[in-house]
Formats: C-alpha cells, sequence, structure tokens
C-alpha cells in the first residue's frame, strides 16, 4: 500500500475487495466491495508482479544523478 499500512499484494487486493475503509471520512464513494476467484487472484497477482522490473531498479544509469558528495547544501 502507497503508506506502508498493507504490506502484501494479497494485503492490498484484500483491502480494496473489502470496499477499503468503510467508514473513513475521505473514503471515495465509488469504491464498492467485490468478490474474485481464487484464480483471478493469482492470475491479478501475477500480472501486478510483473509490473515491477527488477533490472531496471538496479541499473546504474537510472541511479541517483546527485550523488552524496554532490547534493547541493540545504544550510543558508
Amino acid at each position: 500500500m502507497h503508506d506502508g499500512s498493507l504490506a502484501t499484494l494479497e494485503k492490498v487486493i484484500d483491502h480494496y475487495a473489502a470496499g477499503g475503509k468503510l467508514n473513513h471520512a475521505n473514503k471515495t464513494h465509488i469504491l464498492r466491495p467485490f468478490t474474485m476467484t481464487d484464480g483471478d487472484r493469482r492470475d491479478l497477482i501475477e500480472f501486478l508482479k510483473s509490473l515491477t522490473d527488477e533490472e531496471l531498479l538496479h541499473d546504474p544509469r537510472w541511479s541517483d544523478p546527485w550523488p552524496q558528495t554532490m547534493k547541493p547544501s540545504t544550510s543558508k
């Protein structure tokens, strides 16, 4: 989950399948509980996992362009 409150894809799917936080003040009214077959759930999890590109995540060409030694000082 984007805020770290749900650690796994399975828990995120459970959260949304239950309709989200049911009594949350900022909850959208379009989010409703839904059901999925076990097969659909497995397929969704595998699809979401396929969106993570581990090679890209660790490719130095896409690393931080501002190494710690070169970052501008925040002091004035």
